[in-house]
């Protein structure tokens, strides 16, 4: 049985906000190679409040999230000292991300 729309659609922002939580803390962390390759972004999101996030929600936000032009993906090869290895397709944060993340963090009261 599939939950109902309103069950799905809370489900889905919620990934999203975690989403853009960790693109905005990578943002903040890694000035000089910005963005997370969809691995990394699983990688964290497992540790995160919302471990049981699948691949494919992870997917779908993001999807939305660069729909909306909450988040942006670059796909400059770049070399990331911090990571030891060539980055490529990663996303990042968009200053319309950051404002969407700050209403949702201000209204369910919590950073």
């Amino acid at each position: 049985m599939l939950a109902p729309p309103e069950e799905a659609a809370l489900g889905l922002r919620r990934a999203m906000v975690e989403v853009l939580k960790q693109l905005n803390r990578d943002e903040m962390e890694e000035p000089n190679v910005p963005g997370l390759e969809i691995d990394e972004l699983r990688s964290l999101l497992a540790r995160g409040a919302l471990p049981l996030i699948s691949q494919g929600d992870t997917v779908r936000a993001l999807q939305v999230l660069l729909g909306n032009g909450y988040a942006r993906e670059l796909t400059d090869a770049r070399y990331a000292w911090t990571r030891g290895r060539t980055v490529q397709n990663r996303f990042t944060i968009t200053t319309a991300g950051k404002s969407f993340l700050l209403q949702s963090i201000t209204r369910i009261g919590r950073v």
